[in-house]
């Protein structure tokens, strides 16, 4: 009988302890991020904390972004990678069409490659480092976790004193949780981190392709 992975046995001593408090980190960042000088300034203390956090455990975050390609054959990882393409597609039409914008941008500022870049820094964490550090304790726990993380951060930045009356909460937070769950299914059933990276940089791409720098919520 082989062995067991010390590496793997030694992350589900903390891994939900650790899952927990980096999410709840990010929380909190992106609730205070959204005040004003001197509040604003209280954000970094929990994403320290949550960076802290990804830091003891510097191979996992490691094996996330190797695990970019590697372990689906290249049919299957080519299926899953068109999947994610067309969800990011189908995602950047319906927002785009419900803000009556064009379904395709007529040209892209500066901006939205720092936009990919965050959307790809997100997929990096929450389906990267907190999915994948509960994945050997259980696939669901671990999927529905990082997704709630994820809905939860949204949503926090959406509590500031800028997004007054801009979105119905419990709405934002429904929709946004139902698609990072998606976004978990994805990368569980691809075994690869590249079909979810896909969909949020396609997203991001064409949604944010017109502008000419961050809007509030983007952090």
């Amino acid at each position: 009988m082989p062995e067991p992975d010390p590496f793997i046995a030694a992350l589900n001593k903390t891994a939900v302890r650790d899952a927990l408090l980096c999410s709840t980190g990010l929380v909190l960042f992106g609730y205070f991020i959204g005040y004003p000088v001197p509040v604003k300034l209280a954000a970094f203390i929990p994403l320290a904390l949550a960076g802290y956090i990804i830091s003891r455990q510097p191979g996992l975050l490691i094996r996330a972004a190797g695990d970019l390609t590697k372990e689906s054959s290249t049919v299957q990882l080519l299926l899953y990678v068109l999947a994610g393409f067309l969800m990011g597609l189908a995602a950047a039409f319906y927002y785009r069409g419900s803000y009556s914008m064009p379904l395709l941008p007529g040209f892209f500022r500066g901006f939205v490659l720092i936009a990919v870049c965050i959307g790809i820094l997100e997929e990096l964490v929450f389906r990267g480092f907190i999915q994948g550090i509960l994945q050997g304790r259980h696939a669901g726990l671990a999927i529905g976790i990082a997704a709630l993380a994820h809905a939860c951060y949204k949503a926090a930045l959406f509590l500031s004193p800028a997004a007054e009356g801009s979105h119905p909460l419990y709405l934002f937070f429904t929709w946004s949780l139902g698609a990072f769950i998606l976004l978990g299914l994805l990368r569980y059933y691809s075994r690869s981190l590249l079909p979810p990276v896909i969909v949020h940089a396609v997203f991001d791409l064409l949604v944010y392709a017109e502008n000419a720098e961050a809007p509030w919520w983007v952090w």
